[in-house]
């Protein structure tokens, strides 16, 4: 079990390469579609078994207040299947944490790829819209498990966007939005159950659910391991030496004297960096990452 589930034998073009286009596959006999239904995140809705810090209801790009929904860290009953009979969209995220199937799929994932990674569900009524145009920090793996949903999709506005670095809500223009109203899409996929769309990060989407049946699909979102993350963890080695857990005096952080001080730190962080034993820190590494 693991992105076998979601993309079939095609998951091994994922395990060679981070996804530079999008591009749709075809699952078949997936035990992923037997057990997460519709019906289940009806029963989360219906019986409010959910984390309100984790869900959401959106209509034509418009979020409304968690307090329309929840008090005091609850879900106030039969408030969320009012907003969805309206014709929101209910976004229950971060799924793997209340549903054991997901918990164990999301964990064969992560020590398949390496990457860290939650899951999302979102049930759009029929002829419906949540989010407008968006993109996403994260590579999406997006299962459709019910009905039927149709995603066009434009060229990245920003390049390998990051979590808390050229990300949507913060890049967002109003020049942007003009454009991708009057701008054709790149490509146009129409998602129906069984299918997996895969979505690289920074890749802008506007998906609405066709046809006259309620849209279920799941979002894997999948957190690229970057070069600075690895570099990131190399430097942490240092902490076993003594040389870095000196303190630096105030006067060294003022003024004129940072860049000295930045000099120095960084012959030393160098030097140490060309003594790891590689081999023995991968192992190091990848525990971090996976922490």
């Amino acid at each position: 079990m693991s992105l076998s589930a979601l993309m079939g034998s095609a998951a091994e073009s994922l395990l060679r390469g981070c996804p530079t286009e999008p591009q749709l596959y075809r699952r078949i006999g997936s035990e992923l579609d037997e057990r997460i239904t519709l019906r289940l995140m009806d029963s989360h809705i219906d019986h409010g078994l959910l984390n309100p810090a984790a869900t959401a209801a959106v209509k034509d790009g418009r979020a409304v207040h968690p307090g329309r929904f929840s008090k005091d860290g609850q879900m106030k009953p039969g408030r969320l299947r009012e907003l969805f009979n309206d014709g929101h969209t209910v976004n229950l995220r971060e799924l793997q944490r209340s549903v054991p199937y997901l918990a164990e799929l999301c964990r064969a994932i992560q020590d398949e790829t390496g990457y860290s990674l939650y899951v999302s569900a979102i049930v759009t009524p029929a002829g419906r819209q949540g989010l407008r145009h968006h993109w996403d920090q994260f590579t999406a793996v997006v299962t459709q498990m019910h009905g039927r949903k149709r995603w066009p999709i434009w060229r990245p506005e920003v390049e390998l966007p990051v979590d808390d670095f050229l990300d949507s809500p913060v890049m967002w223009t109003q020049d942007m939005q003009d454009r991708w109203d009057t701008t054709e899409p790149y490509a146009e996929y129409e998602l129906e159950p069984g299918d997996t769309l895969v979505l690289p990060r920074g890749w802008v989407h506007s998906p609405y659910c066709v046809g006259d049946d309620t849209s279920l699909h799941l979002t894997f979102a999948l957190r690229e391991r970057t070069v600075l993350d690895l570099a990131r963890e190399l430097v942490h080695t240092a902490l076993a030496q003594r040389e870095f857990r000196v303190g630096v005096a105030p006067s060294r952080l003022a003024g004129g004297a940072l860049p000295t001080t930045l000099d120095e730190v960084r012959t030393a962080l160098v030097s140490h960096l060309g003594r790891v034993d590689l081999g023995e820190t991968a192992e190091t590494v990848r525990a971090a990452l996976l922490a």
